[in-house]
């Protein structure tokens, strides 16, 4: 049985519950229009850090796949009512 995809959403900041960088806040971003493409931003929210990476998809539908190998369940803000 297939399992649910992680959503995501543009423009808004996530927290990572679990897999890769918990914790962490990610932002996916719809950059088509300058660089063709797609972006993953994550940071660590601890200002002392200092720590950051990005990674960018060539297609929108590469970051549900993305998102399952990283092993990420996220907390969207719209999303503090539902398990994400």
């Amino acid at each position: 049985m297939e399992t649910a995809k992680q959503p995501y959403f543009f423009g808004q900041k996530g927290t990572i519950l679990s897999g890769e960088y918990p914790g962490w806040v990610v932002e996916f971003v719809n950059d088509t229009a300058e660089t063709g493409g797609y972006y993953a931003l994550i940071h660590n929210p601890d200002p002392q850090a200092k720590e950051g990476f990005d990674w960018w998809f060539e297609a929108e539908t590469w970051i549900p796949n993305f998102i399952e190998d990283m092993n990420w369940r996220i907390k969207w803000p719209e999303a503090d009512s539902t398990e994400s």
